[in-house]
């Protein structure tokens, strides 16, 4: 295989991630639209070029449970699509007029916006797909960990730009917080493996030690940045989830550095427990939990809790949401939102109520097994260390706002799982 074509998907997959600071700071659909076309040149590039030893490798990653897991939302989403009139709902059919496109007899009451909505969720998967492809390989690997963290510590100074200063460069304000709480994670990981490879190198010149110094420096300002884009927030359900995965990969990190094993693992594991127990406490405290850490207007969650009463087994059809609004905003004028107040609760209503809780088991069973390659792992550990400590982090915002319903942390999320599922296993190096 010769190197250019990996690399030219390498540059590709950096080119998806250069979109993602500019989506959160620039209004409108195009930059999202330029996703699928450049999702699908990359993946046309890595699926002829791919070397035998990776190909193999990246099969062994992707295992059919993944498979599965990923095939259920797509399937249940063009069941959405289908015109099944014995599953649609009655109570849209008898307020169709008030739908701008009205009702075609199917789950979904906007066919439209929920095939666009298949399309990111594919395109999502894609660049899961992409990004473990391409960084199968240690150096290019080394790349997508830097150009994720890149694109979040980029995202991070405009939201302080925004916040501190008044500069009107932020239109996706949730996401944007969002991105912050995964680069304070991902600057850390890029700490880790500076350090690391700083650690291991037989030759120590003069010239070595200055580039570790600007590395170590470059690591500690992008951290300060996303630290600082989320303490601007006041928001304490941010910070205790940028915290969760910084604290989760810090302690992954300590096992893997001073040997702790199996015992500080299960210390670790404790702790753990305990904090989840305390969480699930302040949840039950409140009628429903996917509202229970969200600070926001009573009109915007009274407009959302009305929704989710309403909703079907089988959800109103992903991103449905803004159509179901005019129905509901009528008596209830006091709200201006256009989205949910949480990313969970939006979910709740557009894919059904189950298959929220079905989608964080499935992300709990994604940590585990993410951590448990990481401490597995020799060298390189950080890679699945960091995806896990970030899904954990995607967890707990799921219940803070709706950021996570964003084109950006979409693609960020997706590139850093991808980068973390096939680090999470080693391989023995071919020859590209």
């Amino acid at each position: 295989m010769s190197a250019s074509p990996m690399s030219a998907a390498l540059a590709i997959l950096l080119g998806l991630l250069s979109l993602c600071p500019a989506i959160v700071t620039v209004d409108g659909p195009f930059l999202p639209c330029l996703i699928p076309f450049m999702l699908a040149a990359g993946l046309i590039l890595v699926s002829a070029n791919l070397a035998p030893g990776e190909a193999q490798h990246l099969s062994n990653v992707v295992s059919r449970p993944f498979v599965l897991v990923a095939a259920f939302p797509a399937v249940l989403m063009i069941l959405q699509i289908l015109p099944i009139p014995f599953l649609a709902n009655p109570v849209w059919t008898s307020v169709s007029p008030g739908f701008r496109h009205g009702i075609a007899g199917s789950i979904s009451v906007d066919v439209g916006a929920t095939a666009l909505a298949l399309v990111r969720y594919l395109s999502a998967v894609g660049v899961v797909l992409l990004a473990a492809a391409v960084a199968t390989n240690r150096e290019r690997a080394e790349s997508v960990l830097f150009g994720v963290t890149g694109a979040t510590v980029l995202i991070s100074f405009a939201s302080l730009l925004h916040n501190l200063f008044g500069f009107n460069v932020i239109t996706m304000r949730d996401e944007a917080f969002d991105c912050a709480c995964l680069g304070v994670t991902l600057t850390a990981a890029c700490a880790l493996l500076v350090f690391e490879r700083h650690e291991t190198r037989r030759i120590n010149t003069g010239q070595i030690r200055k580039k570790y110094f600007l590395s170590s420096v470059a690591c500690l300002t992008g951290f300060i940045i996303c630290a600082s884009a989320i303490a601007v927030a006041r928001s304490g359900s941010l910070i205790f989830a940028a915290g969760s995965g910084f604290l989760t990969f810090a302690a992954v990190a300590a096992i893997r550095r001073w040997a702790l094993g199996r015992l500080g693992a299960a210390a670790i594991g404790v702790t753990a427990a305990v904090i989840a127990a305390a969480l699930v406490t302040v949840a039950a405290s409140d009628p429903d939990p996917r509202f229970a850490f969200v600070k926001k207007d009573v009109a915007s969650v009274e407009l959302t809790q009305r929704i989710l009463s309403d909703s079907p087994f089988f959800g109103t059809g992903a991103g449905s949401f803004s159509a179901l609004l005019p129905i509901y905003q009528t008596n209830n004028s006091g709200s201006r939102d256009t989205a949910a107040v949480t990313s969970a609760a939006q979910f709740s209503i557009e894919m059904g109520k189950a298959m929220l809780w079905l989608a964080v088991l499935a992300a709990s069973f994604a940590v585990f097994t993410l951590l448990r390659g990481a401490w597995r792992r020799g060298r390189d550990s950080f890679y699945a260390a960091a995806a896990g400590a970030c899904l954990v982090t995607l967890m707990n915002l799921a219940f803070v706002n709706v950021g996570l319903s964003g084109s950006a942390i979409v693609l960020l999320s997706a590139t850093i799982f991808g980068l973390g599922l096939t680090q999470s296993k080693g391989r023995v190096a071919s020859r590209p």
